[in-house]
């Protein structure tokens, strides 16, 4: 959902594969919609952090954030989240995935149920576009699972783990549905299967994934709305790759591979977050350490990238970002110094500027922007 959203929530990720009408998240960077197409609706930020989901008014012209409530998240605290329609699935830091209904009204969340994931130490959950299945990745144990969702959007008994690679950190469909990608941080992979959208099984396609270089550490990805192209980034080299994808096979190609920090940049830094905008026409990357949000470019044709800008976050650690449904707020999510810091997108450059305030979370690890009916 790109709230994708999506990426909540599902992000989506309106950023990275459905439009604001779909409701599943794709990109896995959280942003979504849970209204009709053309539809009057409002936007309302989900983030995860501490022991609490919050939920916030969005002011779609300032940007800023109204906290309206928030609920205590099952089990140990909620970690990544995607959302579906009506429904928003959170993961625990441990095996656990959990489903709660949103009130379209009020945007609160009621708790539905949870089950196992299938593995350990999960890191990231998307459902697929249908809204039929929920996707987890489990970073400790490496493995990934399918989950039926069931008619009240809980979640029903999930199917066998399978081992996607050493530190698996995200599960995502490609905008057919026919496709699902496994970022493997562990062992320089993106695990690539066919998926069965009716019965929910993954197959390991031909080849059974993209290497990527020797301690690059792939973690997050996002495809473009074109579907000829994805944006992987590698959290330990600080890179950004460009990819070609062939819809027909599902088979991912790499094109390029450039760094994520700004000329000149020293110390420590590793990246996080992914997010392709809405038209297609710029990639966002988040480095942890620089503390910035990384600008590229993407040629219409060949969807190599051009570095455009770095912009600070304002804040330490940025694990998570989103862009919302209409392109036009991008919102980071600042983990260690507990801020979600409101950035305007310039629709011509793409480049970032501040807006309004800053909200203090406690360790932010997600945001994500849905539309709501009016």
């Amino acid at each position: 959902m790109r709230i994708a959203w999506l990426g909540l929530l599902v992000a989506v990720s309106g950023a990275c594969g459905d439009d604001a009408s779909g409701g599943s998240d794709a990109a896995g960077d959280g942003t979504g919609s849970a209204d009709a197409p053309g539809a009057p609706t409002r936007y309302v930020a989900y983030i995860s952090g501490g022991a609490n989901i919050d939920w916030y008014d969005v002011d779609k012209t300032t940007g800023a954030l109204s906290h309206i409530s928030s609920v205590a998240a099952f089990r140990t605290g909620a970690n990544f989240l995607a959302v579906h329609g009506l429904h928003l699935y959170a993961v625990t830091s441990g095996d656990r995935v959990g489903a709660y209904t949103i009130d379209p009204a009020s945007a609160g969340l009621t708790f539905i149920n949870d089950v196992g994931t299938g593995g350990t130490g999960v890191a990231h959950v998307s459902v697929d576009r249908a809204g039929a299945w929920v996707m987890t990745a489990n970073y400790g144990s490496g493995h990934v699972d399918v989950v039926p969702v069931r008619g009240d959007g809980g979640l029903g008994t999930a199917l066998s783990p399978i081992l996607a690679g050493v530190k698996a950190h995200q599960i995502i469909t490609d905008a057919s549905n026919k496709y699902v990608f496994v970022p493997c941080l562990g062992d320089d992979k993106v695990a690539q299967y066919q998926f069965d959208a009716t019965t929910g099984a993954l197959t390991a396609n031909t080849p059974a994934a993209l290497s990527t270089a020797n301690m690059a550490g792939p973690r997050h990805i996002a495809f473009a709305p074109d579907a000829k192209h994805a944006y992987l980034i590698n959290e330990v080299g600080s890179t950004l790759s460009a990819l070609a994808f062939d819809s027909s096979t599902g088979r991912l190609t790499e094109l390029q591979t450039v760094s994520t920090r700004a000329t000149g940049a020293a110390g420590t830094n590793t990246c996080a977050e992914v997010v392709v905008h809405p038209n297609g026409k710029f990639v966002y990357g988040s480095n942890r350490g620089d503390n910035n949000i990384a600008v590229f470019a993407i040629d219409a044709t060949s969807g190599m990238l051009t570095e455009v800008d770095h912009t600070s976050t304002q804040g330490m650690t940025p694990r998570n970002f989103t862009i919302d449904p209409s392109g036009t707020l991008l919102y980071a999510a600042n983990q260690s110094s507990n801020t979600v810091v409101p950035f305007k997108i310039d629709p011509a450059t793409g480049r970032l500027t501040a807006t309004a305030s800053s909200v203090s979370v406690p360790s932010p690890q997600f945001v994500g922007i849905v539309a709501l009916p009016l």
